[in-house]
């Protein structure tokens, strides 16, 4: 966090100059977005802020713009909602759960997610790990266990993904089949205590759990007990209204990785570069969050469908 918010003071070489440093900024304005807090697991909202607002002083450098950005961070869908109503935002960072939750409402377009390894969208399959000594055991035997969970947002993926594996095995909800859950906010704290026997099974995305594998190789031994479809953790929406400088600012977000203060913003927020969303990306997302809003039954999420 701290390179990234030091990024934009590194470029102001003089007011409303460029990346070239050569020419003065032709145009100049106010790009007002907003990101959900569940966007964020582990970053801490003052310096979520801050770096996001260096990201689009940057991009605004970028395409020769000066920029006057303001950056909210919401705690609601329903703020968000009303964000979009009055008209008072131009970009909005959401997890695929809280874009599902508002994409009935005909007020925002999807346009970008995060990529991993240059092959387009990045897709994450969440993991039921248990030890070596579980055997050939079933999902069933893990009843009266104990379990800990990561998640990659605060829109805790895999604690849903958990109850809805467990309602199709016909085995109720997690938090009365497991004897203990507990959501972690880092993977290693889920992985680690699985490996030395502290708990029974753990929830983790496989992305995560690779990593970790590959700095340590006993972990290979852990074993997979159930795998969630891959699927897209984050949307980067736009208003239907659109910014007049919008296609500026998604071209230079397109084109962070490609240089070094914008590969830091992106480390900030776990990415290495943003690509457009292709039709069929958010198909897995939907399937999970429509099956568990309908066990939940949980009327806030009806737009879910």
């Amino acid at each position: 966090v701290c390179l990234a918010i030091g990024a934009a003071p590194a470029q102001q070489e003089g007011p409303g100059k460029n990346t070239a440093g050569n020419s003065r900024a032709s145009r100049a304005g106010q790009f007002r977005a907003i990101t959900s807090r569940s966007s964020f697991n582990d970053i801490n909202r003052s310096d979520a802020r801050a770096a996001l607002r260096a990201w689009f002083n940057v991009m605004g450098r970028e395409k020769g713009i000066t920029v006057d950005s303001e950056v909210d961070i919401i705690d609601s869908v329903d703020e968000i909602r009303e964000r979009l109503r009055s008209q008072s935002v131009d970009l909005v960072t959401l997890t695929a759960a809280d874009y599902l939750e508002l994409e009935s409402s005909a007020m925002l377009t999807p346009v970008l997610t995060d990529a991993r390894d240059g092959q387009g969208a990045a897709l994450y399959s969440y993991v039921l790990l248990v030890g070596p000594s579980f055997g050939t055991g079933t999902i069933a035997g893990l009843r009266g266990k104990n379990v800990l969970i990561s998640s990659r947002t605060g829109a805790n993926t895999g604690a849903a993904w958990m109850d809805v594996v467990l309602a199709k095995e016909k085995l109720g909800r997690a938090d009365s089949f497991f004897a203990s859950v507990r959501a972690v906010a880092k993977p290693q704290a889920c992985i680690l205590p699985l490996f030395f026997g502290a708990v029974d099974a753990c929830v983790v995305d496989e992305v995560n759990l690779n990593m970790a594998k590959e700095m340590n190789p006993q972990l290979g031994h852990l074993q997979v007990l159930a795998r969630s479809r891959p699927i897209i953790e984050s949307v980067i929406s736009t208003p239907l209204e659109a910014h007049p400088m919008q296609k500026d600012f998604i071209d230079a977000m397109l084109s962070l990785h490609q240089n070094p203060r914008g590969r830091q913003l992106l480390l900030v927020f776990k990415t290495e570069r943003l690509v457009r969303l292709r039709p069929g990306d958010l198909d897995s997302a939907r399937e999970l969050w429509r099956d568990y809003y309908r066990l939940t039954g949980s009327p806030s999420h009806g737009p879910v469908s």
